[in-house]
């Protein structure tokens, strides 16, 4: 009865789940930011943009942000951040680092 029912939630859990539209496939990055308290896969676009929290294929990313819809990496984002790590704060303006 208890198999059954495990059973009964997989299939709900996928049939109610959204299809994957990134190719995690290997050689691929699968791109990830943080809302609140839950991770969620992005497209390059959104992830070079995001001021908070990134991760690419589950590890922590820091590095530059740019605007979004740029398409000149020669001018990175000068505001805040969420993370506070150096690499991250390197082109923020000085009223807007962190303490």
């Amino acid at each position: 009865m208890k198999q059954e029912v495990q059973n009964e939630m997989k299939v709900s859990l996928f049939q109610f789940s959204p299809a994957r539209i990134f190719n995690d496939s290997v050689g691929n990055q699968v791109l990830q930011v943080k809302m609140d308290d839950t991770w969620i896969e992005v497209k390059e676009e959104v992830f070079r943009s995001w001021t908070g929290s990134r991760r690419v294929n589950g590890e922590e990313f820091h590095g530059p942000v740019y605007n979004f819809g740029s398409i000149d990496d020669s001018i990175p984002y000068t505001g805040r951040r969420e993370c506070g790590c150096s690499v991250c704060q390197q082109n923020v303006e000085p009223v807007f680092k962190m303490n």
